[in-house]
C-alpha cells in the first residue's frame, strides 16, 4: 500500500513540474519577445530618405541605349528612388522630364504601354519614392 501511495505521490509532482516547468518557459519567452521587439525596433528611424538626388547615379555607356534623352531619364530615375515623392516631382519636372505614379502604398495602378525616352513611372509608399524606372 505505501509503495503505490508513493509512487501516486510521484506522479503527482512530475504532473506539477511539467506545468510550472511550461509555465516558466511561457512566461520567460514572453519576456524575451518584449524585449526583442522593443530593443529590435529602437534603432529602426527612417534614414533612407535622401533631401537631394543620389551622387552615386552615372549614365549608362552602353551603346544600346535608346535615345540621349532616355540616358538622362535613366540619370534622373536613380537620382529620385529615396527621396519624398514632392522633391521628386521637383526634381523631375526641373529636368523637363515627365513622370507617372505607377503604385501609391501598394496599389498599382493601369499604365499605358507606350514608350517615352523621357517619363520616369513612379512606386511612392508613404510619400517616399521607392522605385523610379525610365520608360
Amino acid at each position: 500500500m505505501f509503495a503505490v501511495e508513493r509512487f501516486a505521490w510521484w506522479v503527482t509532482m512530475q504532473n506539477k513540474t511539467t506545468v510550472l516547468v511550461g509555465v516558466l518557459g511561457l512566461l520567460l519567452a514572453s519576456i524575451a519577445f518584449v524585449m526583442g521587439i522593443n530593443l529590435g525596433s529602437a534603432p529602426s528611424n527612417v534614414y533612407g530618405v535622401e533631401n537631394g538626388p543620389n551622387e552615386y547615379c552615372y549614365p549608362d555607356p552602353s551603346p544600346e541605349q535608346f535615345t540621349p534623352k532616355h540616358v538622362e531619364t535613366k540619370v534622373v530615375a536613380c537620382q529620385v528612388a529615396g527621396m519624398f515623392e514632392n522633391d521628386a516631382i521637383a526634381l523631375i519636372e526641373e529636368a523637363g522630364i515627365t513622370h507617372r505614379i505607377a503604385s501609391r502604398d501598394t496599389e498599382g495602378y493601369a499604365l499605358t504601354e507606350d514608350y517615352s525616352d523621357s517619363r520616369i513611372n513612379l512606386d511612392i509608399v508613404m510619400g517616399i519614392v521607392v522605385g523610379a524606372t525610365a520608360w
